[in-house]
């Protein structure tokens, strides 16, 4: 059932198989480990964010570029069962679709190594880009695309009026120049430290993490939405500084977590809610999203975040 407000969302991104491994350590070169629990799923940053809009009921079209193979045959098919507009697809007869290879530990914390492939295929001057953005009002993108796309996409979408939301990951510190056609951008801790020329792991408390979204504000967004972890989400703008609580809860895998919430982010902006409300409720989806397994298995209905809110609300 589609939001009752005709507000439409297109996120222009990135289609991978996900292939996933568990394992307690990672090789070095020439070592060869035994892992276990393999799976096979469907995934790329925009397809999840993508399916976590439309899964909760939103108006949502899809473009990007897979492969002419067996994984883009059902990638496409996945999205179309999950009522995503896949109009605007493009098909690469030379890059094979993408991959991602995720190795995951017994905490769930996992390490991705990513083969973009026929991603990198999409280009600024692809028609289905420009029309769908003029059906669209609101705009997801991420990194996982050609940046010269990526800023076309953003520029255009800015001129027109739109909502633009850029989940900046992979992070890199030559996004910055798309930071000026951005509504709102929503990295995590260690995004937000390269972002800010800074070591992914290096330590990040409160006021650090206020004072590096603070000067990402400058380069031209209305807002910086920090997602930490079981440590919730940092709402920054020019007049306030808003914590939001992560719900307690047992991670099994957080492959996905950051789209999850950008999904239901753009979803519960278009519904009509409020930045903090819109952040309240994306939050609740990413905390369902860790405790299953795999990605777009785990992206929450609108029934089944409402049960699981009860659930969280009674622990």
């Amino acid at each position: 059932m589609l939001n009752s407000n005709g507000k439409k969302i297109l996120v222009i991104g990135s289609y991978n198989v996900g292939l996933t491994c568990q394992t307690n350590f990672l090789p070095v070169w020439g070592e060869t480990l035994v892992g276990n629990n393999f799976s096979e799923s469907n995934g790329g940053k925009g397809a999840n964010q993508a399916v976590a809009a439309a899964r909760l009921g939103g108006d949502v079209a899809f473009v990007g570029c897979l492969g002419n193979d067996r994984f883009g045959d059902e990638g496409l098919q996945m999205l179309e069962r999950e009522n995503v507009d896949i109009s605007g697809v493009r098909r690469s007869s030379t890059k094979r679709t993408g991959v991602g290879f995720i190795f995951l530990n017994s905490e769930g914390e996992n390490s991705i190594l990513v083969d973009l492939g026929a991603n990198n295929e999409l280009s600024p001057n692809d028609v289905s880009v420009l029309q769908k953005i003029e059906e669209a009002n609101f705009l997801v993108c991420q990194l996982e695309n050609r940046l010269d796309t990526i800023k076309e996409a953003m520029r255009r979408a800015k001129q027109l009026g739109k909502t633009v939301i850029l989940n900046p990951a992979p992070a890199k510190r030559e996004a910055l120049e798309l930071f000026q056609y951005a509504s709102i951008i929503n990295p995590n801790e260690s995004e937000l430290l390269i972002l800010n020329g800074e070591k992914p792991d290096a330590e990040l408390t409160l006021e650090r993490c206020t004072e590096l979204a603070s000067r990402l504000l400058k380069s031209g967004p209305k807002a910086v939405i920090v997602t930490r972890g079981e440590k919730g989400a940092l709402i920054v703008t020019e007049d306030s500084v808003v914590q939001v609580a992560a719900c307690k809860v047992k991670a099994i895998d957080t492959t996905g977590a950051g789209d999850s919430f950008t999904g239901a982010l753009a979803f519960f902006l278009a519904e009509g809610k409020t930045l903090e409300e819109a952040v309240r409720k994306a939050s609740v989806v990413g905390s369902y999203c860790v405790t299953k397994r795999d990605v777009i298995p785990a992206l929450p209905t609108r029934q089944q975040l409402t049960e699981f809110e009860v659930q969280v609300v009674k622990s």
